[in-house]
């Protein structure tokens, strides 16, 4: 995935906008992250990855993954016979430059343990001064409420350790996956859809 390829849709602008940035300023942004948010399908992961992607090229350690892989890989670990220990998993996301965290939140109801990686990952890399990029499906709504804060612990330290790192950006570009299913049901093109939507 790369900025080349990615389609800029109305909605998309400040999240673009602020991962470029992100890629830009890298070396002097220190733990300063991103925070990506809005509703589903619509190029948060993309976005993210191409501005991973130009910073493995500018020679940077760069790791992606969704959370539900993570916590999958984490729990996995718990098996004597696991090729990955829980420390060689742990040690990657707290020392490479850039963790790009995908789906965070996607979870309904976290563990205890989940609650815990979550702190000991945040917690880590920002007292390593390294960043994280995030994206989330959590509505604007959400992201306003002070109920959101209090899913990761019951003083909300984490929520707020996090968002205070990030510049948040929230995309408003709507859901292309959707999109494109109902323009081929439809056997119109993605454009001739999107003009539907806009009543044109």
């Amino acid at each position: 995935m790369t900025f080349e390829n990615f389609r800029m849709r109305n909605g998309s602008g400040p999240a673009y906008q602020e991962v470029t940035s992100a890629v830009q300023d890298f070396e002097t942004r220190g733990k300063l992250g991103v925070f990506i948010f809005g509703e589903t399908g619509n190029g948060k992961s993309h976005i993210t990855a191409a501005g991973g992607n130009e910073l493995i090229a500018k020679g940077h350690a760069v790791i992606f993954i969704t959370e539900k892989d993570l916590f999958k890989r984490l729990e996995a670990t718990r098996n004597f016979n696991n090729k990955e220990s829980f420390g060689e998993i742990m040690g990657a996301c707290l020392e490479a430059d850039l963790l790009i965290w995908d789906d965070f939140m996607s979870s309904q109801k976290l563990s205890a343990d989940e609650k815990d990686w979550i702190f000991q990952i945040t917690n880590g890399r920002e007292r390593a001064n390294k960043p994280i990029w995030m994206t989330s499906n959590i509505t604007p709504e959400e992201f306003e409420s002070g109920e959101i804060a209090f899913r990761l612990d019951d003083k909300a330290r984490t929520w707020w350790r996090i968002i205070g790192n990030m510049n948040c950006a929230l995309n408003l570009a709507t859901n292309l996956r959707k999109i494109k299913a109902m323009a081929r049901a439809l056997g119109i093109s993605v454009e001739e859809y999107e003009k539907r939507l806009q009543g044109e």
